[in-house]
């Protein structure tokens, strides 16, 4: 072996675990995460360089391994969001009106992200049954569709799925259960059958 193949050799070694991270974040392959205080209570919130990815309450899923099994893509774990992404979300948790967050809508199928884009223009306090989405996309067959979608969400709170009620206007089916979808509503002034 020559004194230029054993250095080579030596310099054989994985790289810092950090600049993996940030490659595969930078290059669009895995998402951060972390917590952030709203103002209904601790979040988690996960984020792609294209927008969010991910949200979902803490009392939900405690730990990111919790966090990570729901959201269904590689997550790790940093230590908080980008500012104008915090204050996004933040804004957006209290206000209850998300227009102008970037959400990374990579990986939806067309007819799910439709009904989660028309979903984000149900403003705070107001429901809507889940046939006035399916005409909105111009299917008014898709009704029990619209439903999976909606319960499919990787980004409720932000992406209001709980605006969405039956058609005879009581609360329905949620995530997190009734309560809290009746408990949001409640909270942003809607009127409840």
């Amino acid at each position: 072996m020559t004194d230029l193949e054993s250095t080579l050799r030596g310099l054989d070694s994985d790289p810092p675990e950090r600049l993996a991270r940030d490659t595969t974040f930078t290059a669009g392959a895995t998402d951060a995460a972390t917590t952030v205080d709203s103002p209904i209570g601790g979040v988690w919130v996960s984020w792609s360089v294209n927008g969010i990815t991910g949200v979902s309450p803490v009392f939900a899923t405690a730990t990111i391994d919790d966090f990570v099994s729901v959201h269904r893509r590689i997550v790790h774990a940093e230590a908080h969001l980008p500012t104008d992404l915090e204050e996004g979300v933040i804004a957006g948790l209290e206000r209850g009106a998300t227009i102008g967050l970037p959400i990374d809508w990579r990986g939806f199928a067309s007819f799910q992200r439709s009904v989660l884009e028309t979903c984000a223009t149900i403003p705070p306090g107001t429901v809507r049954p889940y046939g006035w989405i399916a005409s909105q996309i111009e299917n008014p067959g898709s009704v029990r569709a619209v439903g999976t979608a909606l319960g499919r969400n990787p980004i409720p709170l932000l992406v209001p799925c709980h605006r969405v009620v039956k058609s005879d206007g009581s609360v329905g089916n949620y995530a997190y259960g009734p309560e809290i979808k009746q408990r949001l509503l409640v909270r942003e002034g809607a009127i409840l059958a």
